[in-house]
């Protein structure tokens, strides 16, 4: 295979001017690992015309995938009920009135919460007794 030559050139000077850099005009070559002659842009532009389309389309497939995931989360999100775009804000606002969040009372809270409760009328002399011995042997 016959040699490439390339010329060592930089634009807008003149060679009088790469002399004075320490460049000296003059044909080189660039050999390979095979023996093959290849110039300096032959492995740049290899590697462009593999890897753009390369990441083109892992870009478009990481794309599709993302969209495909956030239809997916937007009609369970529809079909069980919540508005898609405040589903977040609707679970925390349930989680923070539920029961499972809300801080414990106290004994006397409870004692005088069945207290109330018999005085009212609301729960009978019965209840009131079971649900005592109940909340006293926690």
């Amino acid at each position: 295979m016959g040699k490439i030559e390339y010329r060592i050139a930089l634009p807008g000077l003149a060679p009088e001017d790469l002399e004075d850099f320490g460049y000296i005009e003059e044909f080189g070559y660039i050999e390979s690992d095979l023996g093959n002659t290849s110039s300096p842009y032959e492995s740049a532009d290899t590697v462009f015309s593999i890897g753009l389309p390369l990441f083109g389309i892992l870009f478009v497939a990481v794309l599709g995938f993302i969209i495909f995931v956030s239809v997916r989360n937007y009609r369970k999100a529809k079909s069980a009920g919540f508005d898609p775009l405040t589903m977040e804000t609707e679970l925390m606002a349930r989680a923070a009135n539920s029961a499972m969040l809300a801080p414990k009372k106290s004994l006397e809270d409870k004692l005088s919460e069945l207290e109330s409760l018999h005085s009212r009328g609301v729960i009978t002399r019965d209840e009131y007794l079971q649900a005592r011995r109940d909340a006293l042997s926690e």
